[in-house]
């Protein structure tokens, strides 16, 4: 549907009045609002962005707006993200807790007629305006109680709450002044008596001497145990359980974007997309990353259909995707762009049909429905074209280029609700000229020029919802510390105070933060800076940042605001950077931002769970051999790089073992080198320890190694002459090797599996240049190997769990079969083909204690719980993008899955699939 097609099916139901909390000392400025919202005629469902103003009855007359930027109406240039479910969403107007809101000034109900105007996008359409406009009713009116007079208010108009802790002074009210009775639950706050206002067992026995217990008869208590010993002690009997349902969630992942400058930052209302860029060879970057300020982490964006390497570009956020476009890289202007959907974590490309020429140091707005592009530097010369993208329709139409003002690069550009502002930048000189380009009718026309600041370039901008704040920049006569204020429509300017600005700079940046602007880094006549200030319009006046725990100085960098704190993030220093911090503004403070998050991006790696960590070490990202690893400790969601002292040459595919105190490497590829060498890292110290070598097997990869509680059972894998069929079994306490023996031991083979039954390890299945389905068990006490029956045809690239009776195999080749194995018995049960997934390989398996999960290489899987021979398949909501050759571990609640490849990206994230959990339902006769 169209966007034109959708305003027409967009209705607007008012649910609930709009309400207000009772009168207190000051009245919350919050306005409570419920709405409903279809598309085509269907409720929608998901996450939606709106933007609300308060405006006069004729709509010409903004009062109020969600980020203040509204001015006569017109639609705000932020909006609020809401989840909407089955049409339904409520907000409250006013909550400065919300991203993107402002608090809702009491004299808006001054006014004796006021509407609520909304604007909604369901992230494919765009922004629509609601129709009709919704009056107020008095109910809003009540806020203007904030201004009773002195002694208006008197014990007969005080609601139930509105005297407490806070207003008197202490014993103010003793017993003596209590009647009877007169403080009951009514009139005592949610949580205001806790147990230390409560002798110890004064509610036991209070409830004990009314013949009552803490749960009345009739309530339930739910329980993780089926057999809940004390709560069936206690008289409860089980009358029911609970499905809660399967779950992926993102846990801490990766480390922050590799070291970068001249990039773009978008901010989604929840987090911060940074992409691109240049490196310290000034080459052109295709990566990105997602800042999670409530988590404090990273996740990678995915580079598959991303857009090519490129820097000096621009990107705008449309409330449901990022789109970047133009730029250049080595020397080649861009006029190519993609959209990045945060939602699924992909990229559509942007149409070059009818698109603008190429260009970098360009500027670009969001409309609310469209980006416009103007300016910037083309392949010859400096640009005074533009172009409008429609992401709906994916098109493009040029901007007009009569009126308009003259070519530039580096200047600004703001978005007022109905004109982009263009201001400043360089022409071959430094500019203080500019233009207003109307939307709705297709013309520029020049802005105003008397009292403007001096011409310059890389200066910052940004709009208050009443006017345009230039500060800074360079002219010829150098870094500039001074700026003004423009007035649109009225076309005035007023110069900025000089007292406590910042010190002069260029490439700095600024954030518009609802009540004022603030500067911060850049480049000025000594050098990188690493300060700021704040500017407030309300008093004219500037005050400086905390410099205490500030980042690092630097230029070229980015900032979002994200309603609460400024995020700066990487730029250029003495080199390019990988940091940057958090400014809370209320509280003058800054956080640096996570910058050593979990391992990098990668495959073919080896992982462990420890009881408590993840553990991760070495693989490869394609380029080179990676030698390095990390801890994850899931109770803290935190990432511990492990140390580079000591550890083992890189490679990838090879093998590890956890032994309950150590982590064990061995074997695997570095580069073309076969290696038959490997550490240990020992948890409690944080350090590596090199194995004997003497007696060692051969080198090779994709072997099995499995640990027994006293030793690492090496076998098979490939060496650099051939499959192999030899092994060998290292004993830590004595730091040494021996071979296993040959007789009846599997044929020679690569790719098979290994698990270790307490007593035996089953080697099983695998590859010598044809699938096998066969194996053997290897008995290290006796020194025995023992054939297998054969039941299942060959494959590699399968998985395999133990249950603590049955070995189960599943997959491989992209087969969709599997089979118990019973080692008791020597005979196999094959698996239900009932809701099995999908065939495929290269996929992970867990044993949970009650099913194995299956999962990959696809964003599919399944769980099969062999007490019923039956599988159910795992969420698709929320679950990692498709991929190969990564690993998964149990933690004893969840699954873990970290790293691999979907055959051009290579991840680094982590996430955490929880199954379906039962809670019983235990009631009280």
């Amino acid at each position: 549907m169209n966007a034109r097609a959708m305003a027409r099916f967009l209705t607007l139901l008012l649910a609930c009045a709009l309400g207000l909390a009772p009168l207190a000392a000051q009245v919350p400025p919050l306005i409570q609002y419920q709405g409903r919202v279809t598309v085509g005629n269907v409720n929608f469902d998901g996450a939606g962005q709106f933007k609300f103003a308060l405006v006069d009855s004729t709509g010409t007359v903004t009062y109020w707006s969600n980020n203040g930027s509204s001015t006569a109406g017109s639609q705000p240039t932020a909006a609020v993200a809401l989840t909407v479910t089955k049409g339904l969403y409520a907000v409250l107007l006013g909550d400065s807790a919300l991203a993107n809101m402002t608090a809702v000034p009491s004299s808006v109900f001054a006014q004796p007629d006021v509407r609520l105007r909304v604007w909604f996008n369901d992230g494919v359409n765009g922004f629509q305006q609601l129709t009709p406009d919704q009056r107020v009713a008095a109910v809003g009116y009540a806020m203007v109680g904030g201004t009773v007079p002195d002694g208006a208010v008197t014990s007969a108009k005080l609601a139930n709450g509105a005297v407490g802790t806070a207003q008197l002074g202490n014993a103010v009210v003793t017993s003596a002044n209590v009647a009877a009775g007169a403080v009951g639950s009514t009139q005592l706050a949610a949580g205001a008596v806790g147990g230390s206002q409560l002798a110890s067992g004064a509610v036991a026995t209070a409830l004990a001497s009314a013949g009552q217990s803490v749960v009345p008869s009739g309530g339930t208590i739910l329980s993780a145990s089926g057999t809940d010993a004390a709560l069936l002690a206690a008289g409860y009997v089980r009358v029911g359980q609970l499905d809660l349902g399967d779950a992926w969630t993102a846990r801490a992942s990766g480390a922050s974007p590799s070291a970068r400058a001249a990039h773009t930052a978008v901010w989604t209302g929840a987090e911060m997309i940074v992409w691109g860029g240049r490196d310290a060879t000034a080459t052109g970057l295709a990566s990105g990353a997602r800042y999670h300020p409530a988590t404090d982490t990273w996740s990678a964006v995915s580079a598959t259909n991303a857009p090519s390497a490129r820097h000096q570009h621009t990107a705008v956020w449309t409330g449901a995707d990022m789109i970047v476009w133009g730029g250049q890289n080595l020397g080649t202007t861009l006029n190519t762009g993609a959209r990045y959907n945060a939602t699924i974590n992909a990229w559509a490309p942007v149409s070059t049909a009818g698109a603008p020429v190429g260009r970098y140091q360009h500027t670009a707005v969001w409309t609310g429905a469209e980006m416009i592009v103007w300016g910037g530097v083309g392949s010859s010369a400096n640009l005074n074209s533009g172009g409008r993208y429609t992401p709906g329709t994916n098109s493009w139409v040029a901007l007009t280029t009569a009126s308009a003002p003259a070519a530039r690069s580096y200047h600004t550009a703001v978005w007022t609700g109905s004109d982009m502002l263009v201001w400043g930048g360089t022409g071959g000189s430094a500019l203080n000229s500019g233009g207003s380009y109307n939307v709705a009718a297709g013309t520029w026309s020049a802005l105003g020029t008397s009292g403007a600041p001096t011409a310059r370039q890389a200066h910052t901008a940004v709009w208050t919802g009443a006017e345009m704040i230039v500060w800074g920049g360079s002219s010829l006569a150098g870094s500039l510390a001074d700026g003004g204020r423009y007035a649109h429509p009225a076309g005035t300017w007023t110069a900025l105070p000089g007292s406590n600005a910042p010190s002069g700079r260029d490439t700095h940046v600024a954030v518009w933060t609802g009540d004022g602007m603030l500067v911060w880094g850049g480049f000025g006549p000594s050098g990188v800076l690493g300060s700021g200030a704040r500017y407030t319009p309300a008093g004219n006046t500037w005050t400086p940042l905390a410099a205490a725990n500030a980042p690092v100085a630097r230029g070229f960098h980015s900032a979002v605001w994200t309603g609460a704190e400024m995020i700066v993030w990487g730029g250029f220093g003495t080199t390019t950077l990988d940091d940057g911090g958090r400014y809370f503004a209320a509280a003058d403070r800054w956080q640096a931002l996570p910058k050593a998050g979990g391992p990098s991006p990668r495959t073919q790696h080896a992982a462990v769970w420890t009881g408590s960590e993840l553990i991760v070490w070495g693989g490869t990202n394609s380029t080179v051999d990676l030698a390095d690893g990390a801890r994850y400790d899931a109770a803290t969601n935190v990432w511990t790089a492990l140390p580079a002292s000591g550890a083992p040459a890189a490679r990838s595919l090879h093998s590890a073992v956890w032994t309950g105190s150590e982590l064990i490497v061995w074997g695997g590829l570095s580069g073309s080198t076969y290696r038959n060498d490997g550490a240990v890292y020992r948890r409690s110290t944080n350090t590596w320890l090199a194995l004997a070598s003497s007696g060692a097997p051969t080198a090779r990869v994709n072997h099995s190694a499995v640990w027994t509680g006293s030793r690492m059972l090496v076998w098979g894998g490939t060496s650099a002459a051939s499959y192999e069929a030899v092994g060998g079994q290292y004993v830590r306490a004595t730091d040494t090797w021996s071979a296993l023996p040959t007789l009846n031991a599997p044929t020679p083979r690569a790719g098979q599996t290994a698990v270790w039954t307490e007593r035996e390890m089953i080697v099983w299945g695998g590859n010598d240049g044809s699938p096998l389905n066969t194996g053997a068990r290897y008995d290290p006490a006796a020194g025995v190997w023992t054939s297998m029956s054969v039941f299942l045809s060959g494959r590699s690239g399968h998985s395999a769990v133990w249950t603590g009776n049955e070995m189960i195999v599943w997959g491989g080749d992209s087969l969709a079969d599997g089979a118990r194995y019973n080692p008791q018995t020597n005979a196999w049960i094959p698996l239900s083909a009932a809701f099995a997934p999908s065939g495929r390989d290269r996929h992970t398996a867990v044993w949970t204690g009650r099913e194995m999960i299956v999962w990959g290489p696809e964003s599919t899987g399944a769980r099969y719980e062999p007490a019923a021979d039956r599988w159910n398949a795992t969420t698709l909501v929320g679950a990692p993008l498709p991929r190969i050759s990564h690993t998964a571990v149990w933690t004893g609640s969840a699954m873990l899955v970290f790293g691999g490849t979907d055959g051009v990206a290579f991840f680094g994230d982590l996430q955490a699939y929880t199954p379906e959990r039962i809670r019983y339902l235990y009631g009280r006769p």
